[in-house]
This record gives C-alpha cells, structure tokens and sequence, in this order.
C-alpha cells in the first residue's frame, strides 16, 4: 500500500476511462467516464485540445475493444497543449 498503481497522470486517467466500462449510471456512461478523467487531467494542470468524435471514439474503444491504458493514455498524451 501507499504506491501508485500508475506513475503518470495520464496513465491515472486513462485507467479512469474503465467507469465506462461498468456503467455506473442509467445512462451516459462513456460522457460521465470521459469528464472524470478531462476534470482529473485539469486539476492536474494538464490541458487537452481535441475534437469531441475523438474523445468519444477513445472511450469507445476502451470500452468495447479493451484499449491497454498504455495506449489510451498516449492518445490523451497527444492531445495535450501544456
């Protein structure tokens, strides 16, 4: 206990997009995933500027084509203006 399962922020929020994958809600569940980890990454000092079909697409694939956190977070890394 008390280590970091991930090292990285983004790897943090890249494991973040998983809510999507329990549905937590009744519905909406990869918008309530995506805006965790966005909220996450920005109260990190961490900004991102990407196109919306794109956001979602990323969670998509997390979703239902097990993206590796690895690769979500690179994704999430690109995106990045800071």
């Amino acid at each position: 206990m008390g280590q970091d399962v991930y090292s990285s922020d983004w790897l943090k929020a890249a494991a973040m997009l998983s809510i999507a994958l329990h549905e937590p809600l009744e519905d909406k569940n990869p918008f309530f995933a995506w805006l965790v980890a966005e909220v996450f990454l920005n109260t990190n000092d961490h900004y991102m500027q990407y196109e919306p079909e794109e956001a979602l697409a990323l969670v998509m694939r997390a979703k239902h084509k097990g993206a590796r956190v690895q690769e979500v977070a690179a994704q999430l890394r690109v995106w990045a203006t800071d």
